[in-house]
């Protein structure tokens, strides 16, 4: 660490005038603190609530009731990719640990067996990953991202997939 110089300028906690905060003379504690409190609000603002995922599901029925159909025939019982996966729209344990991270809708990864908590685990992670085809409405990127992970939407492998659930939302 180098020693103070008396020519520079600085705020009383130490942040130096003429030099970006990453190079500033602080210590370590206290940019840490800092950069959290400043992140602080925009790591709570993204957070959903149960009310915004419900209004979701409303917002996006059709489209969730194809990838029921495609994924488990609308099965809430239903275990598939050898017991990985589970509910209606089988869903991974590591998919659901995504979602509720980004969403305030607690539970066990064995509710996904319920339709309810499966379709508000699917709208959370899909928020997550792909926000503005939520809004947009573009199911194939949206179904693309459920199969295939956060960039499935970019994934060949994922195509045949989309068609499926291309073919059960026109089916409805």
């Amino acid at each position: 660490m180098s020693t103070w110089d008396p020519t520079t300028r600085f705020f009383p906690v130490g942040i130096c005038l003429h030099m970006p905060l990453r190079h500033a003379r602080m210590h370590p504690m206290i940019r840490t603190m800092l950069a959290l409190l400043l992140l602080a609000p925009f790591a709570m603002a993204q957070a959903l609530t149960v009310a915004d995922l419900d209004a979701l599901r409303v917002e996006h029925r059709a489209f969730l009731d194809a990838l029921a159909q495609v994924e488990s025939g609308g099965k809430d019982d239903a275990v598939g990719d050898g017991g990985k996966a589970i509910g209606r729209m089988q869903i991974w344990e590591i998919y659901w640990t995504d979602a509720v991270a980004h969403a305030n809708i607690g539970g066990e990864y064995v509710h996904c067996k319920g339709k309810v908590y499966a379709e508000r685990v699917v709208m959370a992670y899909l928020h997550r990953y792909g926000k503005k085809a939520l809004a947009d409405k573009n199911y194939g990127k949206l179904a693309r991202i459920h199969n295939g992970g956060p960039s499935g939407h970019r994934k060949h492998a994922t195509l045949k997939y989309w068609r499926k659930v291309e073919k059960a939302l026109a089916s409805d």
